[in-house]
């Protein structure tokens, strides 16, 4: 709690960088908004519904960083990994306490801005959120989250061996923005597309848990693909611990 109570506090203490970083998250969602009421100008509906899924994709990514990997590649790089494994608190713990905190602060920053700006201009369509369904998204984007988090820790780990992580990092972003819905819904896919885009987990990201939100019961299978997802995730930590265990055997510590 020490090291999720300080990256807040640091992350908070720069204002400007806070202020340019809530213009940049409105700027950029209501690009967004405007396409998307342009491309749906005679489509109320679609209209409507394209609107609040910019804003929650703009929300839920908000969730998602590097900053898991990059935490990890800033020790190796420093050295203070060896540091980290002295200390009587596990480092995959301490790693995810530093980065939870600063992801924490970009909710706090960023994420009321949104709410109140965006949400305030359109009220209006918070009546398609019902309450309950909300719940269950909110769920899935924990589920989700924690399938991101250790992801990325485990790219993190790849330091180890290729020192320089930032070309797996970008990869893993542009393939998770394409594949996810983040920008573009599944759905608006091509057909042939749709398919092997849904054997992935990353719909699991964006699409599900807004669909979740929007859609309610009309979204198809969703026990089916909260299991799903839950798999992934306990799928995803197996392969983090393994990928930690090896990272140690690689671990060489010179002097004092």
């Amino acid at each position: 709690m020490s090291y999720f109570g300080i990256s807040i506090k640091k992350m908070l203490h720069y204002r400007w960088h806070n202020v340019f970083s809530i213009m940049a998250s409105l700027l950029s969602t209501v690009s967004i908004i405007f396409m998307w009421q342009y491309i749906y100008r005679r489509n109320m509906e679609m209209r409507e519904y394209m609107t609040v899924y910019a804003i929650l994709s703009s929300l839920i990514s908000l969730l998602y960083s590097n900053r898991y990997a990059n935490c990890i590649e800033d020790k190796v790089y420093k050295g203070t990994f060896a540091i980290d494994l002295l200390r009587p608190v596990s480092f995959l713990r301490l790693n995810f306490s530093e980065a939870v905190g600063e992801t924490a602060a970009e909710l706090i920053v960023r994420g009321i801005p949104i709410c109140l700006i965006l949400f305030g201009n359109y009220w209006g369509l918070v009546r398609m959120i019902d309450p309950v369904y909300a719940l269950l998204g909110i769920l899935a984007v924990f589920l989700a989250f924690l399938f991101h988090m250790m992801l990325f820790t485990v790219i993190g780990f790849l330091a180890f061996r290729f020192y320089v992580i930032w070309p797996f990092c970008r990869l893993m972003n542009d393939t998770i923005r394409f594949f996810s819905g983040c920008f573009l819904p599944i759905a608006l896919f091509p057909a042939w597309m749709q398919t092997p885009i849904r054997l992935l987990p990353f719909q699991y990201l964006y699409s599900f848990p807004i669909e979740v939100i929007l859609k309610g019961r009309a979204c198809e299978g969703m026990g089916l693909h909260f299991a799903i997802l839950i798999v992934w995730d306990i799928v995803m930590a197996g392969i983090m611990l393994l990928a930690y265990r090896r990272a140690l055997l690689r671990c060489v510590v010179q002097g004092g």
